[in-house]
């Protein structure tokens, strides 16, 4: 009777490790990833909407990729961050704002994956919208906490206004 329980156990404690070791296979994610990923995505349109390339930069991996479009990649914190630069002096309160909608986050083997909508809104222009598109995300976890490794940005067309004059008819 002994034995058979022993054996009971041991059976159970290796489908428990098997259990386990497949979960972690797949990935998952505590309550508390999620939250760190969702603020990760927020710090990264604060960063460049600010103009703080340090900042902007240090949402990456040291050897992080954005890529924009099919035709440009940028590699490393440096090429990186100089992207934020490029929209002027730091500001305290930005005009221009990266809005990110529908973030989703899957777990994945190596951290996460990520994707979000973005719409660009440039509060001195009339429409205000003037751009959006999609980002899609590979995400690890660092010893400095969740940071973007592989990054891709999808823009999608706005379409011009219509004339006034069409507008009236």
């Amino acid at each position: 009777m002994r034995r058979a329980a022993i054996r009971v156990l041991a059976g159970a404690f290796l489908l428990g490790v098997a259990t386990m070791a497949q979960a972690q296979s797949r990935g998952t994610l505590s309550p508390a990833d999620y939250t760190e990923i969702q603020m990760l995505y927020a710090k990264y349109n604060y960063a460049y909407d600010s103009s703080n390339p340090e900042m902007y930069a240090s949402v990456f991996v040291p050897d992080g990729t954005f890529k924009i479009g099919a035709d440009r990649t940028l590699k490393g914190r440096a090429e990186i961050g100089a992207l934020a630069k490029g929209s002027g002096a730091q500001k305290v309160r930005p005009k221009i704002f990266h809005i990110s909608t529908n973030v989703l986050i899957e777990p994945s083997p190596d951290g996460a994956k990520g994707s979000s909508y973005v719409t660009l809104l440039d509060l001195q222009k009339n429409p205000a919208v003037t751009g959006g598109g999609t980002y899609e995300d590979i995400i690890v976890k660092t010893k400095d906490g969740w940071r973007f490794k592989e990054r891709a940005y999808y823009a999608e067309a706005i379409p011009a206004a219509a004339p006034a004059a069409a507008q009236k008819k």
